[in-house]
């Protein structure tokens, strides 16, 4: 019965670390599928990159002043990263994008914010 208790306990213990976890994982898929939105959105605005610069860089002003997003708002370096993946995939893409590519251009630039960008907030 001991045996069994302990058992009982340890699962329970992994399961609730495993949900910790996945939270993280799902804030940052969040936060990197903001980043990517407002990135393409910069980036389907104007091919000029001063421009493209000057929208960045506001963009990332108005998230620090902006509380509507909570945890899911995107730090610096994940909409920085977002938008140069961004650009990178979008070389000689027809401008405006088409809804297809629209939503692509988001997703590519989403996972590569995920993969490369590391966390604003150190894990505790």
């Amino acid at each position: 019965m001991r045996c069994l208790i302990g058992f009982m306990v340890l699962v329970s213990s992994a399961a609730a670390l495993g949900s910790e976890a996945q939270m993280k994982q799902w804030e940052k898929m969040d936060r990197c599928s903001n980043a990517a939105f407002i990135a393409v959105s910069i980036v389907e605005e104007s091919a000029d990159t001063f421009k493209q610069t000057l929208a960045l860089q506001g963009a990332i002003g108005g998230l620090k002043n902006n509380t509507k997003l909570g945890e899911a708002t995107p730090s610096e370096n994940e909409v920085a990263g977002a938008h140069k993946m961004a650009l990178r995939v979008s070389a000689g893409m027809p401008r405006p994008l088409s809804k297809r590519d629209h939503d692509w251009l988001i997703a590519q630039a989403a996972t590569s914010c995920t993969l490369w960008v590391p966390d604003a907030k150190p894990a505790s």
